[in-house]
């Protein structure tokens, strides 16, 4: 063998200015590395362009909006795992809202209306899971489709009107506990709740595997079906959590409260490394990409950035998103 022929068959030296660019390009494609750069080097661009960014009153306002959202994200990450979609997320919370601000206008006590409001969302995700379970209809039309169902309802039920909610203890979203906006605490349980169950529960195994390989998985013997009603079940307890939340943050009841969010709570879930294709995602990825986008969000408004650019810079966010997740599968076929 040749001098040359031996250098080409050993492995690259670490002697070598190649393998270390290529150890650094590894670093940061790891998961969420990019991510918490481009948050880190946000913060610090909003802090040097804005006076008053990078303060206690400032930062605990992202950290409430991030809660609401944060807590759907996790039901919408759940279903991504396991192979789903749910673009019916943002009208779910609408409706939640709707009936739980007009059960707590009716007399029914904060408790009852919050409970009901949550099984309220579970219901919605399990009509969504039977769509798809026993009609056979794509994720992406049953969900889109019930999208419009609750829309529609909404606004039905309302007659189109807002409704201001005076009673300031359904109000707790907007209230703080030693200092700490209270749907932080809900923020944290969810993510407690969430990373448990996904990292040390066999059903967590099971939700990677469904989603990673739905014909393996029925090969072990799972029951697939039954598996993917019960996670748009669980995804619907969470709108449901985040709708009570929203309708308590807002303090009134409206049929549009629920626009747009969905694609929000996209962006920032593929932000965080789930995968349309399933078996993939995180809670602490998910987390990451809802406060960079909320923080985005602050910072644009901040800024006196007109409201359609925050709409460009979400679609492209999530272009990029989704495009760096399949590129390395080959894209779209």
């Amino acid at each position: 063998m040749t001098a040359v022929g031996a250098q080409a068959g050993r492995p690259a030296s670490r002697n070598n200015p190649y393998w270390l660019v290529r150890q650094v390009g590894r670093g940061l494609l790891a998961q969420n590395v990019l991510l918490a750069l481009a948050l880190v080097f946000l913060v610090l661009y909003l802090t040097l362009n804005l006076e008053f960014f990078f303060t206690s009153t400032n930062l605990l306002t992202i950290l409430r909006y991030s809660s609401v959202t944060f807590v759907v994200s996790v039901g919408f990450t759940l279903v991504l795992i396991g192979g789903g979609l749910d673009l019916s997320i943002g009208q779910g919370m609408m409706i939640v809202g709707v009936v739980s601000g007009n059960l707590h206008l009716a007399g029914v006590p904060l408790a009852w209306s919050f409970i009901l409001g949550v099984l309220t969302g579970v219901a919605i995700g399990l009509v969504n899971g039977l769509l798809i379970t026993k009609l056979r209809i794509n994720p992406l039309i049953a969900t889109l489709a019930m999208l419009f169902v609750l829309w529609g309802t909404g606004f039905l039920v309302t007659k189109g009107r807002s409704q201001r909610i005076r009673d300031d203890s359904f109000k707790f979203a907007r209230q703080s506990l030693w200092g700490i906006p209270v749907p932080v605490f809900f923020l944290v349980a969810a993510a407690v709740v969430a990373l448990v169950a996904l990292n040390t529960t066999k059903a967590g195994r099971h939700l990677f595997a469904v989603g990673g390989n739905p014909e393996a998985a029925r090969q072990a013997a799972m029951n697939v079906d039954r598996f993917r009603l019960g996670m748009y079940a669980i995804g619907g307890l969470f709108t449901g959590v985040a709708g009570v939340m929203l309708v308590s943050q807002q303090g009134l009841v409206a049929p549009n409260s629920g626009m747009n969010r969905e694609f929000w709570v996209a962006t920032a879930v593929f932000l965080g490394g789930a995968s349309l294709s399933g078996g993939k995602g995180s809670i602490l990825g998910t987390l990451l990409g809802v406060v960079f986008v909320t923080t985005l969000a602050n910072g644009l408004v901040q800024l006196a950035v007109v409201p359609e650019w925050a709409l460009i810079i979400n679609g492209v966010a999530l272009i990029l998103a989704v495009a760096f997740d399949q590129r390395p599968k080959g894209g779209y076929r």
